[in-house]
This record gives structure tokens, sequence and C-alpha cells, in this order.
């Protein structure tokens, strides 16, 4: 495999649980929980890799990470 996807949506085998995957480093794994808005919120963050130290870069993934998850709840909603 020579291309990997930056973003993965992963669902526990019992499906009670779903998880948001950073699959290119510095990798790491968050639960998806809903938010009292609605929407969904990643917590229990957990890396892989040695985490990013610089406070910016790290806000930026994170935010990515959420726009990734917005950008796949619109896929589902469109499917419906």
């Amino acid at each position: 495999m020579t291309q990997k996807d930056e973003w993965l949506i992963a669902e526990s085998i019992d499906g009670d649980r779903q998880y948001l995957v950073h699959n290119l480093p510095p990798r790491f794994v968050g639960l998806i929980v809903d938010n009292d808005e609605g929407g969904s919120d990643v917590t229990d963050i957990e890396f892989i890799d040695k985490p990013i130290a610089d406070a910016q870069k790290l806000a930026r993934l994170m935010r990515e990470g959420g726009d990734a998850l917005v950008k796949y709840d619109r896929r589902l909603h469109l499917d419906d």
C-alpha cells in the first residue's frame, strides 16, 4: 500500500462506539461522542506516535479532524 487516507472513521464491533483515527504521523485515535448542540466531539485522544508539542500545530490538526468528521456526517446524511 503506497497511499494512506489521512482520516478514518472506525466503529467498534458491537457498533456502540465510533472513533476518529488520524492515519498519518502523528497518528492518534479519539472517541467520537455526541454533543449538546447536535454535533459530535472527539474525546479521549490517544497518540500512537509522539504527540505534537507545538500548540498551534496541534490546534490546527484538531480543527482538521473536526472538519473531517463534519464532512463524514454530511456524506452520511446525503445517503438518507
